[in-house]
């Protein structure tokens, strides 16, 4: 009944789709009442042991040394979109957007924290500014460029260390949007990824245009907000650097509460890599303070109380990141991502060839393979044999008014009986 207020007037296919989601949604929730979805089945299914396992500590081995000109290679791109050029595998990381996305999760403790039902709605608020701004330090100085996933690939996440799964799924190739869905026995969340981007010789800037969305199970409260701009600089002479841009507004959309997050460049300052915050009560007066370093700290305080003092929230384990310089300076958990699961989806990331390669540091290999998958995506788009996204379908919230794509539900319940027979072959 929600749908009919708007059918008559939606392009026909979205239309459909519309209505295709909402029913995947209704079916999931009957069939989950509580409300975990599939969440429980995995850890049913987690408890027997079958998922248990240790992680990897290291990729297979070191990165490559890259003897290829970062500025020949680029400069024959200026003005261009970097989402539809073909870039050299030299210059990727063994990770691809799905799985870059799902390196946010790597801060899930916040989320945790801020779907206590016993918080304040502005501690909750500073919760997830923090963590809005958290994933910029683990990838602070890593400058490949993931792979671009291809249309219907997967990447799916079990976390019982964490108390989470995640799946996200590429669902549209140009322009490209990735997406992303992970739930925990206290909180939903999920964003989908688009952007715009500007190359200009000197610099390559990011301009994030999709959404993000947290949900706490508790109290029912829908929070939301979009990432800030990113540019790389120094893309002829000297060290690669980057920086933010940007107010990210964390909205509560059943009180009005917000809090906002300032990124400023290093155009405006020097001390570009510091951020505050501001958490606003429904009055809009400002309740608690945040002040940091994306790069490497958090601290927080009571607004109202002049006297009161800075609380740490978060801080950056630096030595970690240093000792990964020879793994693409990934994180501990970036390391983990890429590791096989032999039960996940025959789309998942892990099964690309090319990344496999790269990995080990077969470059040849990897050039080759990815030439393959691409050029294999290019004819089946032109004989209109597109992969079709499985996981996700186009969704209206009703809190934001905004399209996005939804989760319908079913991933982990193909996952546990081995039933992949309606995904593609992409690899």
């Amino acid at each position: 009944n929600e749908y009919k207020s708007y059918l008559s007037h939606v392009d026909p296919w979205l239309e459909r789709a519309r209505c295709e989601c909402a029913y995947g949604v209704g079916i999931f929730m009957a069939r989950y009442p509580d409300g975990l979805g599939e969440l429980n089945l995995v850890k049913e299914n987690q408890e027997k042991g079958e998922r248990k396992k240790k992680r990897r500590v290291t990729l297979p081995r070191p990165r490559h040394d890259i003897h290829l000109s970062l500025w020949k290679t680029l400069k024959s791109f200026v003005g261009k979109d970097l989402t539809r050029v073909a870039i050299p595998v030299n210059f990727n990381e063994p990770l691809t957007f799905l799985q870059r996305i799902t390196e946010d999760l790597e801060f899930s403790d916040m989320l945790d924290k801020a779907a206590d039902e016993t918080l304040s709605s502005s501690m909750r608020l500073m919760y997830l500014a923090v963590f809005s701004a958290l994933p910029f330090a683990s990838v602070a100085k890593r400058y490949s460029k993931p792979f671009n996933p291809l249309l219907g690939e997967t990447f799916e996440l079990e976390y019982p260390e964490k108390g989470f799964i995640s799946v996200a799924e590429q669902v549209s190739h140009h322009p490209p949007v990735t997406c992303l869905h992970a739930e925990s026995e206290k909180w939903t969340f999920w964003q989908e990824f688009r952007m715009d981007s500007k190359f200009r010789g000197i610099y390559f800037k990011i301009i994030p245009t999709g959404s993000v969305h947290f949900r706490v199970r508790a109290t029912g409260e829908h929070f939301s907000w979009t990432k800030p701009s990113t540019t790389i600089h120094n893309l002829i002479l000297g060290s690669l650097w980057n920086d933010q841009e940007g107010t990210v507004t964390i909205t509560n959309h059943q009180s009005g509460e917000k809090a906002l997050m300032y990124f400023t460049p290093y155009k405006v300052t020097k001390y570009y890599t510091k951020i505050k915050g501001e958490v606003y009560n429904k009055e809009g007066d400002i309740t608690l303070l945040i002040k940091g370093d994306w790069q490497s700290y958090y601290s927080y305080r009571n607004a109202t109380d002049k006297t009161s003092d800075w609380s740490e929230l978060w801080s950056l384990d630096n030595d970690v990141l240093e000792a990964n310089k020879r793994f693409y300076g990934f994180s501990p958990f970036a390391i983990q991502l890429n590791e096989m699961d032999e039960n996940v989806a025959p789309t998942d990331s892990r099964r690309r060839p090319d990344q496999l390669a790269l990995e080990n540091a077969d470059v040849d290999k990897a050039a080759e393979e990815k030439d393959r998958l691409e050029e294999e995506q290019r004819t089946r788009r032109k004989n209109n044999q597109n992969a079709k996204p499985q996981w996700f379908a186009p969704y209206t919230d009703p809190d934001t008014g905004d399209t996005y794509h939804a989760y319908t539900g079913g991933y982990w319940t193909a996952k546990l009986k081995g039933s992949w027979d309606d995904c593609p072959v992409l690899f």
